[in-house]
């Protein structure tokens, strides 16, 4: 009986700490949400426009994408694929997605549109290989580290960034994976 109890200790670690979620897919783009007014939940869609699935609560928009986004006043959702005036979103810590069709308000914002102008941070379960900066979009070579370093992005083109770390270091970073999966954040103020 002993031995079996130390075998289930060993084969059941406890956590430490909290684990960082999984880096999401990047997606197409960026629905920006404002949720003033918005008292009801939001309707989301298993096809576009055909079969309900379930609802959106809206207390809990604005806390699915903060640890990536930051806190600001409006809430963000990955968008992963469109149809005509509907989107394909992110609605979960889980990744999965359903249809939503944005009001007037709202904001869908294509990524390379979205990240120019904004201070990124590498996410910290990013890969240490591909968080440097390099000359140029594809050099394998001759990159600086640029893990916790706020990043100024001055153009996006594809999967690759050209950012502005400080006066003297300027380079270009990968912004998503070639799995599509983001490697950057958008809170400065995110644990390092």
């Amino acid at each position: 009986m002993r031995p079996v109890l130390i075998l289930l200790c060993l084969l059941l670690p406890l956590p430490l700490h909290a684990a960082a979620p999984m880096r999401p897919y990047s997606g197409i783009g960026v629905l920006t949400i404002s949720t003033t007014g918005i008292t009801e939940p939001i309707p989301l869609y298993d096809d576009p426009g055909i079969s309900r699935c379930c609802k959106f609560p809206v207390a809990d928009l604005g806390m699915l994408n903060a640890w990536l986004f930051g806190k600001d006043q409006s809430s963000h959702l990955l968008v992963t694929a469109r149809k005509g005036d509907w989107l394909e979103v992110e609605h979960d810590d889980a990744g999965r997605t359903a249809w939503l069709k944005p009001e007037r308000r709202w904001q869908y914002t294509p990524w390379e549109q979205f990240l120019k102008g904004r201070m990124v941070l590498f996410l910290r379960n990013s890969p240490k290989k591909l968080q440097q900066m390099v000359p140029r979009p594809g050099a394998a070579e001759g990159g600086q580290p640029a893990v916790n370093r706020p990043m100024k992005v001055i153009l996006a083109q594809g999967d690759w960034a050209y950012v502005l770390a400080d006066q003297q270091s300027a380079g270009w970073i990968r912004w998503r994976d070639q799995d599509g999966r983001l490697l950057i954040g958008f809170d400065i103020g995110m644990p390092k």
